[in-house]
């Protein structure tokens, strides 16, 4: 008690009160709009600092309250019903889309997307099979064209990146492939790396956890359940676990922390909302909540915060939901504002997560982007 009485006599003796209660700190003569006024020339106002997880972990934030985000190194300000972040982007708010700058290529479906650092990449798919590879910078909202895909252009591949490389392989371009490309960002260069251990298929997906990447499902004449590792220090593929659920193709496929997730799809006859976990350590899949929605395939995904997100997709449309993998529980978020579609791209670049291409129920391809902010 008597350090708290002390703290409040330090603070007023530096602090100047005017006769209307107005409280000066650096200045005599505070502002008479103002109850706190402070005044300096070598420093500032410091608020709090926290990461995204911290600030979403304030109980009943009052309006006006303001943080300063970590992860994204922006001003947070809680209107009442959300977060709003003031970054160099512009205002965005918390659990919805913004709209950027369309993909300058073609629109298509069926392409593929990764992130690498704070930059993420579209490229491949299909109008007629593609090769070409797109870089998207966050901080300028533009996209630069990158050095095609070294491999043949197709559609139907799959992509992840490990450390400071992305990989793209498999796919179809008149006939399944089982090739595997790594592709180097700072030399603009793709690289041969070790065939695919698996029978050449396309529609499979992908993810990465740490320094390894992951690629099972997909269809070759047939529906596959098959997981297949690869570690690019040995440069070496090794079969694991089968995916616990049915076979299948166009599933979707994301990490968070050290499991990776895989779920939806179909086999042609059936359509899925089944959800499975992946644990290297154990080398064992483990069954979670059905995706929220229902049954869906050819949708994206992305992880961002500690979190999974499952949107858009054929049968389901629009619809994006959220995966908390500490209670194993979905919840329906803001649908995408472009409106439904399947066989569209995801990925994610820090605490935000991007959606874009694909083909509405029309059949008519897209090539918009979009941005979401958790």
């Amino acid at each position: 008690m008597r350090r708290i009485f002390y703290f409040l006599f330090l603070f007023f003796l530096n602090a100047q009160i005017s006769p209307a209660q107005n409280i000066g700190i650096g200045t005599t003569s505070p502002a008479a709009s103002a109850k706190l006024e402070i005044s300096s020339n070598n420093s500032g106002f410091l608020m709090p600092r926290m990461t995204t997880a911290e600030r979403n972990a304030i109980a009943t934030p009052v309006a006006g309250l303001q943080i300063y985000n970590t992860d994204d190194n922006s001003l947070n300000i809680w209107n009442g019903t959300g977060w709003m972040s003031l970054a160099a982007t512009g205002i965005t708010f918390t659990n919805s889309w913004v709209q950027r700058a369309d993909l300058p290529g073609v629109a298509r479906n069926l392409a593929i997307g990764f992130s690498i650092g704070n930059k993420g990449y579209i490229g491949t798919g299909n109008s007629t099979a593609l090769g070409d590879i797109w870089e998207y910078d966050p901080l300028t909202l533009a996209w630069t064209q990158k050095a095609s895909f070294g491999g043949s252009p197709r559609y139907g591949a799959v992509a992840f990146s490990i450390g400071t490389k992305g990989y793209i392989g498999t796919g179809f371009d008149n006939a399944n492939r089982n090739d595997f490309w790594e592709f180097n960002p700072v030399a603009n260069t793709w690289l041969p790396r070790q065939t695919f251990g698996g029978t050449a298929r396309r529609s499979a997906v992908g993810f990465s956890i740490d320094n390894k990447g992951y690629i099972c499902t997909g269809y070759d004449v047939t529906y596959r359940k098959d997981l297949w590792e690869f570690d690019p220090g040995t440069n070496a593929w090794t079969q694991k676990a089968d995916f616990g659920g049915a076979a299948r193709r166009y599933a979707v496929g994301f990490s968070i922390g050290s499991k990776g997730y895989v779920g939806t799809g179909t086999d042609n006859i059936s359509f899925f909302n089944d959800f499975w976990e992946y644990n290297p350590a154990g080398n064992a899949w483990t069954q979670k909540a059905n995706v929220g929605g229902g049954a869906r395939y050819a949708s994206a995904a992305f992880a961002i915060g500690g979190k999974g997100y499952i949107a858009t997709g054929e049968i389901n449309g629009a619809d994006l939901w959220e995966y908390n993998p500490a209670n194993d529980t979905w919840l329906q978020k803001t649908d995408l504002p472009g409106g439904g579609r399947g066989f569209s791209v995801g990925f994610a670049i820090g605490y935000k997560g991007y959606l874009g291409t694909g083909g509405s129920g029309s059949g008519t391809l897209k090539k918009d982007f979009w941005e979401y902010t958790q």
